[in-house]
């Protein structure tokens, strides 16, 4: 088991080190600084490549692991869906996630290969009319919002990447 995984992807836009590589630290640590769950959202390719974000959902990870079979090694990961709505909001043009549900109530996972993870991804809760509670934890965030917006203005990469989707 893994806190964190490294993810190097092609950052067309900034053309300036090693090829125009870039990387960024994923991490998946239940006791963050010694006090908080920090489980990161990514990009996950689902090889669709059609509909909603061109083949990409979110993922929110909770454990990076490998393991050995036949002698050859795996690096997996285990998530939890977001799955997007069909297309961008219209008042933000960005896109809006929602947690994925199982039918007794529960939040779908499912174990990936690394190699599906395409980078790191920041979501915004979408807030309703009642104020947020003093209680609330930004750890919790991601547990308790209906929808979130994915921020294509984190970063000019992510910028980048959904404006190529």
């Amino acid at each position: 088991m893994y806190h964190s995984a490294i993810a190097r992807f092609f950052a067309f836009s900034d053309l300036c080190g090693a090829g125009a590589m870039y990387q960024e630290r994923i991490h998946s640590n239940p006791n963050w600084h010694n006090k908080y769950a920090r489980r990161d959202t990514v990009f996950v390719e689902t090889g669709g490549g059609q509909g909603a974000m061109q083949g990409m959902v979110i993922g929110r990870v909770h454990l990076f692991f490998s393991f050995a079979l036949d002698k050859k090694s795996y690096q997996c990961a285990l998530i939890e869906w977001f799955i997007p709505r069909d297309e961008p909001d219209k008042d933000t043009e960005m896109w809006v996630v929602r947690p994925e549900f199982q039918s007794n109530g529960r939040r779908t996972i499912a174990v990936i290969h690394l190699d599906c993870i395409d980078r790191a991804v920041h979501l915004l809760p979408v807030f309703g009319s009642a104020f947020v509670p003093d209680e609330l934890l930004f750890s919790d965030s991601l547990d308790v919002y209906r929808a979130y917006f994915v921020n294509n203005n984190i970063d000019h990469h992510c910028h980048e990447f959904l404006s190529a989707l």
